[in-house]
């Protein structure tokens, strides 16, 4: 019986331990890691630019692009518009090549 409850007890220790210890490490983390002072608010965070209209286009195979389809460098995709000016417009890009 006895042999029984020390295989048992071998069996649970480690995990118990691993708790253990996890828990003591996300205590020693919170710990070092509290907020300072200073409370940041929403104004302060940095603002994100909006791109602007995205011109979509459906192709057959690919689903919406944006930007001109007849462009060399077209990413054909619905997030980026071209590959050597992604946040552009194609109107007045100096790198414009017609396939």
């Amino acid at each position: 019986m006895l042999d029984i409850a020390i295989i048992l007890f071998l069996g649970i220790a480690p995990p118990i331990l691993s708790l253990w210890m996890l828990h003591r490490a996300q205590a020693n983390y919170q710990q070092t890691n509290r907020p300072t002072n200073q409370q940041f608010s929403i104004s302060q965070a940095p603002r994100l630019k909006a791109l602007p209209p995205a011109d979509l286009t459906c192709i057959e195979g690919y689903g919406y692009v944006i930007g001109k389809v007849s462009c060399k460098y077209n990413a054909r995709s619905p997030y980026i518009r071209c590959a050597v000016n992604p946040s552009g417009s194609c109107a007045d890009c100096r790198h414009y090549e017609s396939l």
